[in-house]
């Protein structure tokens, strides 16, 4: 399995490739795009302030750089959706991306955007966002009829799911599963929120009771169930964007699957956070470089789950499930 990073600038480069990177993927926000279509439209999932390249010449040194160590690198147009003003402007944009920097992929969720891409035939591959909202192996079969290479299985399936849908397909295709940080309440590939207007996922909210309630919902019960939900919505957002003493991230995750995954035939396992500080981004691929080592040797499933909930440090997160990635 291999190591997929975010990066958000050239200086982060060289530190998540000899760390344990083996893949690195980017944003692109230019300001011909803010010009044309505002700031509240989002070129792709993440902050264009923070996570995102706005220069051809860095994005063609990052490729540079990730190519001399063996590394790939791939671009994000995962918007949940485009206008059509946009779709054209994206297609003019990834010939540009393609000859001028040479990425080696375009991750995509937009079926629009797909479907055009598909025509255009462009020497580059394209991969499927976890917001292409794959659930099962008949929508892998349509997405590969439209070239799509790889899939980002969506956070909110469980384990039986991934290895069903995995096993269905063979080699047919390729598969990427969330690894460390970040997680939603909701299915985002159903969420037509835009987060430039704040993360409605985790809002805050007090409950009420509206006529009768039903048979033992009292206030307490909700009381409770609140205080649950808050804690919930406290780790999908990285327990705070908290570290560990050692100053490794807390937040959701998928490590103690490892196993699993290489089991299964997944090829790649992701680090989110492209908007994240250089110092989360080093912790992170440090803690999923540590795992996947010892998946890489052959440890058992078990072996695998202790290693990770060691490097955790925070058993009482881990026992409740809050954290988990691909629950059952």
């Amino acid at each position: 399995m291999r190591i997929v990073a975010p990066v958000s600038s050239t200086s982060e480069v060289e530190m998540l490739l000899h760390h344990g990177a083996d893949e690195l993927y980017l944003g692109l926000a230019t300001p011909e795009w803010e010009t044309r279509f505002g700031h509240h439209l989002w070129m792709n999932r993440r902050s264009s302030s923070q996570a995102n390249f706005s220069s051809w010449q860095d994005i063609e040194e990052v490729v540079t750089l990730a190519h001399r160590k063996g590394a790939v690198v791939h671009m994000a147009l995962n918007a949940p959706f485009y206008t059509d003003d946009a779709l054209a402007f994206l297609l003019g944009l990834c010939r540009k991306a393609v000859e001028k920097t040479g990425i080696d992929s375009i991750i995509v969720s937009d079926i629009n955007l797909l479907v055009r891409l598909a025509g255009e035939a462009l020497p580059v591959r394209i991969h499927l966002s976890s917001l292409g909202s794959c659930f099962n192996a008949r929508s892998a079969d349509f997405y590969r009829s439209l070239g799509v290479r790889r899939i980002i299985l969506p956070r909110q399936l469980g384990l039986s799911d991934i290895r069903r849908i995995v096993a269905a397909s063979g080699s047919n295709m390729e598969f990427e599963v969330f690894a460390l940080n970040d997680g939603c309440y909701f299915e985002e590939g159903f969420c037509r929120t835009s987060h430039s207007l704040g993360p409605f996922c985790l809002a805050q909210g007090e409950p009420s009771i509206h006529g009768s309630p039903p048979d033992g919902i009292s206030p307490a019960f909700l009381a409770e169930g609140m205080k649950d939900l808050r804690e919930y919505l406290w780790t999908q957002n990285n327990c705070g964007s908290s570290f560990q003493a050692d100053g490794l991230p807390n937040g959701p995750c998928s490590l103690c699957r490892f196993g699993h995954f290489r089991d299964w035939g997944i090829h790649a396992v992701k680090i989110v956070g492209r908007e994240a500080s250089f110092v989360r981004k080093l912790g992170s691929i440090q803690l999923v470089k540590a795992v996947m080592d010892e998946a890489r040797k052959g440890a058992g499933h078990e072996e695998i789950a202790r290693l990770s909930r060691s490097l955790r440090k925070t058993p009482e997160l881990c026992h409740k499930g809050f954290m988990c990635y691909f629950r059952e």
